[in-house]
């Protein structure tokens, strides 16, 4: 490998023999270089080894040594990084000596075993772990020195890396009182801490005071301290001090100080006993459980986090009142906030993307802030999340839900910290809401009064309502304030300025390949809901109410006069419908096995009287009366015919063509000679053989 020789980096004849060069070309160049003939092989010679200075060289040389001997690295770097390891190599194995003078006291183990709060596994981690910092107590300048280590600066750095290695090691292979310690001066601290206290410094602070271990020898009084404070009631601590000792003289058992069983009951695994017991499951597995850390969806519309809660916004309403004294009708300003919001926001932008506003949470409010987030950015989520309220699991918000995203669910309930929007919403009054005059405050539960509204703002605007705004007023007031919010930026400066984009920007311009835009089919089919009950497809086609007003679907023909074709092949047929509410002009048909059937549309209506009669409405009407005709009577006739001709009673000839039920020219024109007496009012219409077929006039 290359080396600095005499301050010069050079490379050896085997070397470049290595590198393909051949050895007696090699030879050739360097006598020519000593005659002067070349100056690309300049080089020197100690002893018999001769040295190549590699500067000298030519480039295709050169790429030769650096790619085969230097693994693509610049010579001058690579010999840079074989010094560095050298002295690693070296520092680890006097690492390795150091580590092997580490070991564990046998009193320490016995000790850490008789507090009874460790498994074995934990005792022997402590137990080493008491044997670093022994170590690094008994490390001078001198040992560090005579150990090999420059200075102990040094020798506490190789300490600390192997410390680390071995409490990340899996299985760890040690353990300190206040868990993983990844600061070199935090390490040091508790070799200075384990000089003064020994074993203690790392045993946890309740374990080896008298009240403790008092309580260890005798598992009634631990008992009757857990039953004390696991009471659903909540006794205070004081409360759980007194009634103990009461028992306590009752039974011959020792007393203790309130801070002693609090100190004994407030040990973790302890504390997770009477924890769930005295709060309740979902207050403890907020409070005690791990949390498990998310990483932000990765991009706009990965997924959508909805919720709903008050708006938070007081309002004015002016109502009619009956004045008790006069009788007389009299106006009253009234104080309201009965609005709720239901939002819909991108977890990735942390953006509220839509919204919709009503007296309470339904199914309905549901489906208005979707498909305004859907309408006005013309985006689909990838996943959907939500709680467990009845609006958002009732049958049409499901249904909605579906169409909209590949994936959705709840979140586990009564955990707002799964949810997305828990925060956003949090943020987003906190930091534009909060600024309104008429704003009541943030959760009742919230502890800081930044978080709440000024009282005295509150009475005063009690004392005069007519400062406030109206419904509308209220509602623009609250779409503003969500524009705001949207449009601030990422973070501020020193200045309070915001910097960097908005979340709408962030929501609307990154592009990436899952994000899905609407389609003309999207358009038409993401808001029709599938409804619960089977429609069945009458003589007026499928009636449906919708709002309040009757609709009428039929499949219309191809000339869209009447559904004489559909009605004929399903009249009486049931079928699984879906419709949008807010736009019900179209319906889809599917079978009971849920496949697609056809789009039926509203009815079209005729006017009942001439001067109501629109431009073209008329030859549609006798349209419609002529196919009324030929799906009718006249439809039942041939096909009877066709069944006559299968049993054999009236004979087809097929040779003059006239009609496509086949019969002779003869019974044709006889035919056409009745349907003229019909038209002249002189017949019913009947030939003879169909009054035969119909069994009239016998």
């Amino acid at each position: 490998m290359p080396i600095y020789h005499n301050n010069i980096l050079s490379v050896t004849r085997n070397e470049l023999t290595q590198c393909g060069v051949s050895a007696s070309y090699v030879s050739r160049a360097l006598a020519g270089q000593r005659k002067g003939e070349v100056y690309c092989w300049e080089h020197h010679k100690q002893g018999k080894q001769v040295y190549i200075h590699y500067h000298s060289l030519m480039p295709k040389y050169k790429a030769l040594i650096k790619a085969i001997l230097c693994y693509d690295t610049e010579p001058e770097v690579w010999l840079k990084q074989q010094e560095e390891k050298k002295v690693d190599d070296s520092f680890e194995n006097l690492t390795d000596q150091l580590t092997a003078l580490v070991k564990s006291d046998p009193d320490e183990i016995k000790q850490l075993s008789e507090t009874k709060l460790y498994s074995p596994t934990e005792v022997h981690q402590l137990a080493r772990a008491a044997g670093w910092l022994r170590l690094i107590n008994d490390f001078d300048v001198k040992k560090a020195r005579k150990l090999g280590f420059e200075s102990i600066v040094q020798f506490r750095e190789r300490v600390f890396k192997r410390c680390l290695n071995e409490q990340t090691a899996d299985p760890a292979l040690i353990k300190f009182k206040k868990g993983l310690i990844t600061n070199e001066r935090t390490l040091y601290r508790n070799a200075s801490a384990y000089k003064k206290e020994g074993i203690q410094c790392l045993i946890h602070g309740g374990v080896g005071n008298v009240n403790r271990e008092k309580d260890n020898k005798d598992p009634k009084v631990h008992a009757k301290m857990l039953q004390l404070r696991s009471e659903p009631v909540k006794h205070s601590w004081e409360d759980v001090a007194m009634m103990y000792n009461d028992w306590a003289l009752e039974n011959n058992k020792p007393q203790y100080t309130t801070s002693a069983i609090k100190q004994h009951l407030n040990t973790p695994k302890i504390k997770k006993v009477w924890y769930y017991a005295r709060h309740g499951k979902l207050a403890a597995d907020n409070d005690l459980q791990p949390l498990i850390n998310r990483d932000t969806p990765s991009f706009p519309d990965a997924l959508w986090s909805l919720d709903g809660t008050t708006m938070q916004l007081y309002y004015k309403e002016v109502v009619e009142v009956v004045n008790k004294k006069t009788g007389k009708k009299e106006q009253k300003t009234l104080i309201k906030s009965d609005l709720y919001v239901y939002f819909v926001t991108d977890a990735n932008s942390t953006a509220i993307i839509g919204h919709s506003v009503a007296f309470a949470e339904n199914a309905g409010m549901v489906e208005e802030a979707i498909r305004n987030a859907v309408i006005k950015h013309e985006n689909k989520p990838y996943q959907m999340q939500y709680d467990n309220s009845s609006a958002n699991i009732a049958y049409t918000a499901q249904q909605l839900m579906t169409n909209m995203s590949r994936v959705h669910f709840p979140c586990e309930p009564y955990k707002g910290r799964s949810k997305y929007v828990e925060s956003i919403i949090g943020h987003f009054q906190q930091t534009v809401l909060r600024k309104l005059k008429n704003f009541k405050g943030g959760n009742i539960n919230t502890k800081s009064l930044d978080s709440k509204a000024n009282p005295e703002l509150l009475a005063a605007l009690k004392k005069n309502p007519e400062l406030l705004e109206d419904r509308a007023g209220v509602l623009a007031m609250f779409e503003e304030a969500v524009n705001e919010y949207n449009k601030r930026g990422e973070k501020r400066d020193n200045y309070g300025r915001f910097i960097g984009k908005s979340k709408l920007d962030r929501y609307t311009t990154i592009q990436h390949e899952k994000r899905s835009k609407l389609n003309y089919f999207d358009r038409i089919s993401l808001f029709m809901i599938e409804q619960r009950l089977e429609y069945k497809y009458g003589v007026n086609g499928i009636e449906i109410e919708v709002n309040g007003n009757k609709h009428h679907f039929i499949v219309p023909d191809g000339d869209n006069v009447g559904d004489f074709m559909f009605a004929n092949e399903n009249l009486g047929n049931k079928f699984k419908v879906r419709i949008d509410k807010n736009k019900p002009d179209m319906i889809a048909l599917y079978d009971k096995e849920g496949v697609f059937v056809d789009y039926a549309y509203n009815k079209e209506k005729y006017a009942a009287c001439v001067a109501d009669m629109e431009e073209g409405q008329n030859a549609k009407r006798v349209l419609f009366k002529e196919k009324q005709e030929q799906w009718g009577q006249e439809y039942s006739i041939r096909e009877l015919e066709k069944q006559m001709i299968t049993l054999g009673e009236m004979k087809a000839t097929g040779t003059e063509g006239f009609g496509w039920w086949d019969t002779s020219k003869l019974n044709t024109n006889a035919r056409e000679s009745v349907l003229e007496d019909a038209a002249n009012g002189m017949s019913d219409g009947l030939t003879e053989r169909q009054k035969k077929i119909l069994n009239i006039g016998k």
